[in-house]
């Protein structure tokens, strides 16, 4: 990978034949994603399929990236300040330090991946647009029909593939739908019955499987966001079809849901784990911060053999440690300057939203994105620096989608009544 600005001769260059094919590789593993049979499928079609032959392509110089993108480079700063402070801080075992540092380089190689996949697929936004919500249904449809089939409609709604954990399925469902709906909206000028067809059935499925989930923070989010997508739409353009349709997918789900279980049943569902332990986790990694505020413990260091840790063991007996939230942990893991990097990081995209050539409504959508994330990463993860996980899909992905989109020229639309 050329480590200089690109020339126009880079530029010009035509792509190799793997790059071409990067973005139908990338689509694959999103489907993967949500219909595989098994998570490591999931996993490995990512170490087989794309980590690792671009990482091969990337030590031959055979890889067209700009080097100098922003974004990027925050990127890497914040993935070199983890890993190399972690060495220096943690005194953690060499074990771990190789895990980190494992951690570390998938990272590295998934954004890349983004970067060089995504461009080519935004070029085409109502395909990227169907197809995500196509991944949207399936996932759901799968997931209800194995909740209906082996739970007997009992318990917690769990997909397959990526999607095998109620909090974090749900929360990559949720992120395929908004980008999937923002990218529809972006060519609702050429949208057909069909294209509404798969957009209002995205929207019912996930509603259904978010609560079927008993999933308190995404259920939260995907209320926060459809009201918002909403009260954007109306107000822009005036979509009151849209939204007393929209209205009506969200009568229709939850109207399923307590048909299923009965409101009392539901209700039962949502509260039964009681007052949340995430107040204590992040109550006790407040209290109890790193010795270095700087620095943090470091990545390597195991956050149950700190004191936090150990007073969550301790005293609640809860089985974790980590303060299922990213801002938290991130100061847990890698202090002030890491937490910083980090705000740089979301700052960067955040600015690169006010600044694009896109029309005001967008520029909300896109807001309306960014903000799901943070509402889905404030009470589930504590890290973005992450061997292959869920985390990736409702984390980076609409992130760096966020980026590249903005970083685009697109011919502003009129903001004109329908």
């Amino acid at each position: 990978m050329d480590q200089h600005a690109m020339t126009a001769n880079d530029r010009e260059r035509p792509l190799g034949r793997y790059q071409q094919k990067l973005p139908t590789l990338f689509l694959i593993w999103i489907v993967l994603s949500a219909i595989s049979p098994h998570p490591d499928l999931f996993k490995g079609w990512f170490h087989l399929a794309m980590s690792i032959p671009l990482l091969v392509l990337m030590t031959m110089g055979r890889l067209r990236i700009d080097t100098t993108d922003a974004l990027l480079r925050v990127c890497a700063g914040l993935l070199l300040y983890t890993t190399v402070g972690s060495l220096i801080i943690s005194d953690a075992d060499w074990s771990l330090h190789l895990h980190a540092l494992r951690w570390s380089f998938e990272t590295l190689l998934l954004i890349l991946v983004l970067f060089l996949a995504l461009p080519p697929l935004l070029k085409n936004p109502l395909f990227l647009g169907r197809f995500l919500l196509t991944c949207v249904i399936l996932g759901g449809l799968s997931a209800l029909i194995i909740f209906g089939v082996f739970q007997d409609f009992s318990g917690r709604l769990s997909g397959i593939g990526a999607l095998y954990q109620p909090i974090e399925g749900v929360s990559v469902l949720i992120v395929y739908l908004s980008i999937g709906a923002f990218l529809l909206w972006q060519e609702r000028h050429k949208l057909t019955v069909k294209d509404q067809t798969l957009l209002f059935s995205a929207l019912i499925l996930t509603c259904a499987c978010t609560l079927l989930s008993g999933s308190r923070g995404p259920t939260l989010a995907l209320a926060l966001i459809v009201g918002y997508c909403l009260l954007v739409g109306a107000i822009a353009h005036r979509h009151w079809k849209i939204l007393l349709i929209t209205t009506a997918c969200l009568i229709i789900a939850l109207g399923c849901v307590l048909w299923l279980y009965g409101l009392n049943d539901f209700i039962e569902l949502m509260v039964e784990r009681g007052t949340s332990y995430r107040l204590l986790l992040w109550t006790a990694h407040l209290q109890y911060p790193p010795e270095s505020l700087l620095f943090g413990h470091g990545a390597a260091t195991d956050l149950e053999t700190t004191t936090a840790g150990l007073k969550i063991y301790k005293e609640a007996g809860i089985g974790t440690a980590q303060p299922h939230n990213l801002f938290i942990g991130t100061f847990a893991q890698t202090g002030l300057v890491g937490l910083a990097l980090l705000l740089l990081l979301l700052g960067t995209i955040l600015r690169a939203i006010y600044t694009a050539n896109s029309t005001p409504t967008a520029k909300w959508y896109m807001l309306g994105i960014f903000g799901v994330v943070m509402m889905l990463v404030a009470t589930n993860t504590y890290t973005l620096i992450i061997s292959v996980k869920t985390i990736w899909l409702y984390t980076w992905f609409p992130l760096i989608f966020l980026w590249l989109w903005s970083q685009q020229t697109h011919q502003p639309q009129t903001d004109v009544p329908e």
